[in-house]
């Protein structure tokens, strides 16, 4: 294995190992789903919300009148639009899809199980369990829903869907999916962009969550990368990467398309070489977006911020004294990072300042280029991040200090956090 082997191995957004018993080896491209996501806004029935008492104060004693009955007639409308007031008051408050939220539970998996725990770690429990092997669970960005993979073979698993306590588990397609490797849930959770394969070739696909119905975007014969991503601030807007070849003669890409298909319209210059466009990740803002590149031998991984909106381009270095900086991931209000700071054969994750102002802080334990996959990332709220790797229990720091904080105690992959309203 040469160096630029290792240093790729460091990233989590190409992972080769199993994860969870019976997996297929590509879910562990789906660690997307660690990041919050939302489900369709949370709706109820007026008769749900209206006064239980309603009723026995409308009851008429005496004969009605002409005059009466417009009078009782005022007063039922009044009610009603006091009852329609108190539907709005009384629904339940959710975050917005992107910026910071409240920390709820913690989902994570192990052994074919999705289990939840409260934000410190504790009450661990199996919501979804059985015979079945199922993965990668993610909140929804509103979380009221949790969703999830039911493994049908090696390359085949299942959209599911259930709400976050575990209960009404339901597929959300009829079809298995094929080699499906990163999803992302649309800004009102109408929808979902699912990256999968089609007759042989990776495609780029929208899933109705409600109707269960799935279609798939004509990219104008672009080779669709591994990942796909909701802009945010933009309710229609999506990115995702294209690739196409092999080695030196690699192809890489970045590219905006509406959920409907139409304004397919390059983001970057599309660029040749073997490690180009890498990890991307879109800031909370949606202005602009990061992702890391090989420069050559002496300059090996490099992260670049890229303006949306300016197409300038600058590298970030978070420590000039490593070798090597990849997989840099946003917190939610856009003013911390977390990266893989990698050495010549050795690496471990700091928390940074988005800005590179000054040095970052090292947390968890080091890793090397022959090692497990350090996977990462913030809660809701900021405070807290986690560093996790396959079949160990996941480390919680203070996002401040770098200071060991509680999670939870079972080795496992994680984590998705349930966003809650502030």
């Amino acid at each position: 294995m040469t160096l630029n082997d290792g240093f790729d191995r460091t990233v989590s957004d190409w992972l080769d190992e199993q994860a969870g018993r019976g997996a297929p080896g590509y879910l562990d491209e789906v660690l997307t789903l660690t990041t919050g996501t939302r489900q369709r806004p949370w709706w109820s029935s007026l008769e749900r919300w209206l006064p239980m008492d309603m009723t026995t104060n409308l009851r008429i004693a005496a004969r009605p009148t002409l005059g009466r009955t417009l009078l009782l007639g005022a007063v039922l409308v009044v009610l009603i639009g006091l009852a329609l007031i108190a539907v709005g008051s009384r629904n339940p408050r959710v975050p917005a899809p992107f910026g910071l939220a409240a920390n709820g539970q913690i989902a994570y998996w192990a052994d074919g199980d999705i289990l939840v725990a409260d934000p410190d770690g504790t009450h661990a429990h199996a919501v979804i369990s059985g015979p079945s092997d199922d993965d990668a669970p993610a909140y929804m960005r509103d979380g009221t829903q949790l969703s999830f993979l039911r493994v049908v073979s090696s390359h085949e698993a299942t959209l599911m869907v259930a709400a976050a306590d575990g209960s009404g588990v339901r597929p959300v397609l009829k079809e298995p999916l094929t080699d499906a490797s990163w999803f992302d849930w649309s800004p009102d959770g109408r929808s979902l962009a699912v990256v999968h394969f089609a007759d042989g070739v990776r495609v780029l696909s929208i899933v109705d969550v409600e109707h269960g119905t799935m279609r798939t975007l004509d990219v104008n014969g672009l080779g669709v990368d591994h990942w796909v991503a909701w802009r945010p601030g933009t309710t229609l807007e999506l990115l995702f990467g294209s690739r196409i070849g092999a080695g030196d003669t690699q192809r890489a890409g970045i590219y905006s398309i509406r959920a409907d298909g139409s304004g397919l319209t390059p983001v970057v210059p599309s660029v040749i070489g073997p490690v180009e466009y890498m990890g991307v990740d879109l800031a909370p803002d949606g202005g602009t977006l990061t992702y890391w590149r090989w420069e050559s031998a002496t300059l090996p991984g490099r992260i670049h911020q890229f303006d949306i909106a300016t197409n300038v381009d600058r590298e970030l270095r978070f420590d000039p004294s490593d070798f090597g900086e990849a997989g840099l991931v946003h917190s939610p209000d856009g003013s911390q990072v977390l990266l893989s700071r990698n050495g010549t054969a050795t690496g471990q994750i700091m928390i940074a300042p988005a800005d590179a102002s000054r040095p970052g802080i090292l947390v968890g334990r080091p890793f090397d280029k022959n090692g497990k996959e350090a996977l990462y990332g913030f809660s809701p709220d900021g405070k807290i991040v986690y560093v996790t790797f396959d079949g160990e229990t996941p480390q919680f720091f203070d996002a401040v200090t770098g200071a060991v904080r509680a999670g939870p105690s079972t080795p496992s992959k994680c984590c998705t956090w349930q966003r809650r309203a502030p």
